[in-house]
């Protein structure tokens, strides 16, 4: 007598339910692990650049006004030291100051009031070969031309001696608030020694190219992000002042 047996099937296990290629078992899901990287959507790429953009645009403005304080303040300390170095070589000269050198040939024309080369000459500061910057420190904010150096007395014009050097002084020196001011020349009777200066972050602005630059002080620069020269002078009795 024949008698129907159950059928057996094997048991499965849900590791066996999720093995691919089986029919009729449920969907495989795929859960993101290591190795499986998350993309992004294109528009959600454009946000996070609109993003980034806007943050830059916010940070490099400051980074820029930092910048440009820092370098502020490194011109007004080199102008410091280049004051101290006057101070030396017109106490090894009798308490003269070096001859102002003013050049009208076509290669040399824009540097004028170069830093004195005696100051080079004597080791003072360093000496270069560059045409128009024989005594070598840099005006950071006037690349490839030193620091300007003014003073009543003699003026050498292409080297050759040329009467003295006429420099704009406001009548209420040292405060130079005055629009008011008179030319000087004789450093007998000038009420200023001496004056050092930089053309400023932009040296071709209004203010740096002032007609009573660099004394008056509507050519000082002020702020971050404005024009005008930052100087460094003395008087006749060797206090020295700076611009703001």
């Amino acid at each position: 007598m024949n008698v129907d047996r159950p059928i057996c099937r094997p048991f499965k296990t849900a590791a066996a339910l999720d093995r691919p290629g089986r029919p009729g078992g449920p969907p495989r899901i795929l859960a993101a692990g290591p190795g499986h990287g998350v993309g992004f959507t294109l528009i959600e790429l454009l946000v996070v650049v609109g993003i980034l953009g806007v943050l830059a645009g916010l940070l490099l403005p400051a980074m820029g006004r930092a910048r440009e304080k820092a370098m502020v303040a490194r011109v007004c300390m080199e102008l410091q030291a280049l004051g101290l170095a006057l101070e030396m070589y017109a106490e090894d000269h009798d308490g003269r100051v070096p001859p102002v050198r003013v050049n009208c040939n076509s290669d040399l024309a824009e540097h004028w009031c170069q830093l004195p080369v005696e100051l080079a000459r004597d080791g003072y500061l360093p000496r270069s070969d560059r045409p128009g910057m024989d005594s070598f420190l840099e005006d950071p904010f006037h690349r490839g031309h030193t620091y300007k150096y003014a003073a009543p007395g003699p003026q050498l014009l292409n080297g050759s001696p040329a009467g003295h050097y006429a420099l704009w002084v406001p009548d209420d020196f040292p405060r130079n608030r005055a629009d008011r001011g008179r030319y000087v020349s004789d450093p007998r009777t000038a009420p200023v020694r001496w004056v050092l200066w930089s053309m400023g972050p932009r040296p071709r602005s209004p203010e740096s190219q002032h007609t009573h630059a660099p004394l008056a002080a509507a050519s000082w620069y002020q702020r971050v992000g404005g024009g005008g020269v930052i100087v460094r002078y003395a008087d006749r009795e060797g206090r020295s002042y700076s611009s703001p």
